[in-house]
């Protein structure tokens, strides 16, 4: 499956949980009388009896809707039919009878009593959920309700009992990353006069807790809007220590990574104490914080994917490029190692005639003389000392023996000559084998070949030729004269007073060394040179055939992946580069907001660059570089420049991205299209403001080696600049040098030959449109004569036209 190979499957399943499932209240407290004074506090309504009755209450759930109506539900999915109390009247407080729980039901599809108001509060989807204590988190948990819940919980008049306690503990392990807000719904919990009620060292502890709360991660609340721990009572102080030891409010400070969504972090919201149920502005600054988080991870999650995604298919035009320039070299090396091999073997053969004549003459004299040493070199196992035939049957066991002998002999002979032949072989195999064998087999890799013989067969023939010389009764060097034949036969025959022959050792040895002495080396040495050369010149043209069938099947295949690699190029890696910048702007502009704009620092040919005093958790000014895409063109570009930017590893030489925010309500909505507003670090000036102001000899050989780190880092990550310039070099405050405005820069894989950059810095083979990384050194040159030239003007060539057309044609020329 396409989908579970290219995208993670637990990034799929977090962003579905997200997706699939509605944002929910989910209130839970010490009793039911602090969950029913937190309702109407948030219902302004009376609507639950603020009553600590004896049974649990039941599952509860409020929903909007233009006319009042209370009914039972399994799970939300089936109207339970029973007798419910408020059916009987009006109401405006829910009896008792129809929230207690019955204590029958299954905890894991519970009964839901499901009250649906008139109340603008629930308007919009909003949903709160009651439930009857915290082990129904785990309800919760299982997704049967499908809610994303936003817990609070309701603190009574009293310190957590340990049985809240417990349950805290569990709601902290079933949902270890979600936020609560714990909400004083029956006591309030400061005061004005802080030394009236509390003891020296209850004033210690507080003055220690002073900063143990984190500030949430949307815009700051006023002052007296905050949780004031100056005027927090005894009662207070202990929530916040039994909350504080169960992990939900931190008690000393920690330092907090703003820039986690840079990594693909969590956004968490942090849990939070409100000393008040009357102060709603908190509960909903809270809320609005959760939903926000909620929004954050799924677009973190949906990025993910994107980048995940993206990357793949810029890996595989990585490698589809790679196919494309190494496929013909393969083939041609191939083809030129094969013939260098066909022509050593040939000259082998061709030029060793008389060594080879000499080498059978040697072997042959061998053979003679291991009949005088060895007892019966050439007994064969099934023949028998005494022939047992009858009379008129002897004559063809004699010539069957003979024959026998003749093939056991000239095997032999080939066998020794074979192992001489192999030495030989042997010496051009390590010289041509390896290599040429891995080339063939990864050409083969995708070549379904049934019928036809491959390439690694036919070469693989034309090494093994000298292990398969063969030498038979039918070689022209054994087919002696008419007459020599004829002596042969009339020597067999029987004769009337000749006795019969015993096919005993000494006749063995005697037909063993008649065939030896009828053996020609010369002639033998012709009959092997001729099989030698008829195989390999069999096997060569095997070779050929197959290599013009590979060179066929990767002719149309490599077609196939060019249009794959442009269609990469052109279509499929921009439109997901356009999903991953989109996803990852709407995640920043949540969290961090649209940058404000101050003054103009900059104009380029794409869009114009203004100063910002602080974004995103920034350590110090950033730079608002705002571009409006007039055109999908434009857009994928931005969008590829914005994947290279933001994927890199964060390098000291490279202009750091912060993030980027999509402005739709740019030109005030008139159609004018939407800004893209990419935040940088700030730096101090160009390196062409640099130089025109004045830099001693030291800083400008310094900027240029940062120039060079920050090229050669840029080549290490498979990218290429294309457009260095002074313009495109910016300094900071100590004259240290980085890159910035990566708007050409772009893989080569993904090169389409485009000419871009500017006139004075391209190099000349980038107007042929066949260029590699060479480009930036070429462009990086140009650099450093100004940066030796101490000044901005341009050469004298380039220096007296009057527009950028002139300036091109003599770029150009």
């Amino acid at each position: 499956d396409i989908v579970d190979e290219l995208l993670p499957s637990l990034t799929r399943e977090r962003l579905a949980h997200i997706l699939d499932n509605q944002p929910a209240i989910v209130i839970c407290g010490q009793d039911c009388k602090s969950k029913a004074a937190l309702v109407n506090h948030l219902l302004t309504s009376d609507i639950l009896p603020l009553t600590n009755g004896e049974h649990q209450w039941r599952w509860i759930k409020f929903a909007y809707s233009t006319t009042n109506h209370v009914s039972l539900t399994l799970g939300l999915e089936y109207e339970v039919v029973e007798r419910v109390q408020e059916f009987e009247s009006s109401f405006k407080t829910l009896p008792e009878e129809d929230l207690n729980n019955s204590g029958v039901e299954d905890p894991h599809y519970p009964t839901i009593l499901e009250v649906k108001l008139d109340r603008a509060v629930l308007k919009d989807g909003v949903q709160i959920f009651v439930v009857p204590d915290i082990s129904a988190a785990k309800t919760l948990a299982r997704g049967s309700l499908g809610v994303l819940p936003i817990f609070l919980y309701a603190l009574s008049d009293h310190p957590l009992t340990e049985k809240n306690t417990e349950d805290l503990r569990e709601l902290k392990e079933t949902y270890p990353f979600t936020p609560v807000l714990f909400v004083s719904c029956l006591v309030n919990t400061s005061f004005d006069n802080i030394g009236a009620d509390l003891t020296e060292s209850e004033q210690h502890r507080l003055q220690s807790q002073t900063e143990a709360l984190p500030n949430p991660i949307e815009e700051p609340l006023k002052e007296d809007e905050k949780l004031n721990l100056e005027k927090m009572n005894s009662l207070g102080l202990t929530w916040l220590d039994q909350l504080g030891g169960l992990g939900f409010l931190r008690t000393e400070s920690d330092e907090v990574d703003q820039m986690t969504w840079l990594v693909g972090g969590q956004c968490v919201n942090s849990s939070d104490l409100v000393e008040s149920s009357k102060k709603l502005d908190r509960v909903l600054y809270f809320t609005r914080g959760c939903l926000q988080s909620f929004l954050v991870n799924a677009c973190s999650y949906l990025n993910e994917i994107h980048t995940t995604s993206l990357r793949k298919f810029i890996l595989s035009a990585f490698d589809m490029a790679r196919e494309i320039q190494i496929t013909p070299r393969r083939i041609q090396y191939a083809q030129q190692k094969e013939n260098e091999l066909y022509t050593s073997l040939m000259s082998v053969v061709s030029k060793n005639q008389e060594e080879l004549t000499e080498l059978i003459q040697n072997i042959i004299q061998e053979m003679k003389d291991a009949l005088s040493t060895e007892i019966d070199p050439y007994q064969r196992p099934d023949t028998s000392e005494n022939s047992t035939e009858e009379q008129t049957e002897w004559h063809a066991t004699v010539r069957s023996a003979t024959t026998e002998l003749q093939r056991i002999v000239l095997t032999k002979l080939s066998e020794k000559v074979a192992k001489q032949l192999v030495t030989s072989v042997n010496c051009l195999r390590e010289t041509f084998f390896g290599t040429l064998q891995r080339c063939l087999l990864e050409l083969e890799k995708s070549y379904d070949s049934d019928t036809n013989l491959t390439a690694s067969d036919a070469l693989k023939q034309i090494l093994s030729a000298a292990y398969n010389v063969e030498l038979h009764n039918s070689s022209p060097s054994l087919i002696h004269s008419f007459l020599e034949r004829l002596r042969k036969l009339f020597k067999s025959m029987p004769l009337p007073w000749a006795p019969t022959p015993n096919l005993d050792a000494a006749w063995r040895r005697k037909v063993t060394l008649d065939v030896l002495n009828s053996l020609s080396a010369a002639r033998l040495a012709r009959t092997i040179s001729t099989q030698f050369r008829d195989k390999i010149k069999s096997a060569h043209d095997a070779f050929h055939a197959a290599l013009r069938s590979l060179e066929n099947h990767y002719s149309g295949k490599l077609e196939r992946t060019e249009e794959q690699r442009v269609a990469i190029r052109k279509i499929h890696a921009p439109r997901l580069a356009k999903l991953a910048l989109e996803s990852t702007s709407m995640s920043d502009m949540v969290r961090f907001g649209i940058p404000h704009q101050g003054k103009e620092i900059g104009r380029g040919q794409y869009g114009v660059v203004f100063s910002c005093e602080g974004w995103g958790g920034a350590p110090g000014p950033c730079a608002v570089k705002s571009v409006v895409p007039p055109d999908e063109k434009h857009w994928n570009d931005l969008a590829m420049e914005f994947y290279y930017t933001r994927s890199i590893p964060d390098h000291k030489r490279i202009v750091k991205l912060r993030g980027s925010v999509i402005d739709h309500t740019y030109g005030g909505g008139c159609g004018l299209g939407a800004a893209v507003l990419l935040i940088t670090d700030r730096m101090s000036r160009d390196l062409y403001c640099g130089i025109r102001s004045g830099l001693s000899w030291p800083e400008r050989i310094q900027i240029a080696i940062d120039v060079l780190e920050g090229i050669r880092y840029l080549h290490s990550q498979g990218l290429v600049h294309r457009d260095i310039k002074l313009k495109n070099v910016l300094l900071d405050t100590e004259n240290r040098a980085k890159l910035t405005d990566l708007g050409f820069c772009i893989t080569e894989a993904m090169m389409s030959g485009s000419v871009v950059g500017t006139p004075v810095h391209m190099a000349p083979e980038l107007l042929s449109g066949h260029y590699d990384s060479s480009v930036d050194v070429y462009a990086f040159g140009i650099l450093f004569w100004y940066i030796c030239a101490g000044h901005t003007r341009m050469p004298y060539a380039f220096e007296h036209f009057q527009n950028k057309e002139q300036l091109w044609g003599s770029v150009r020329r």
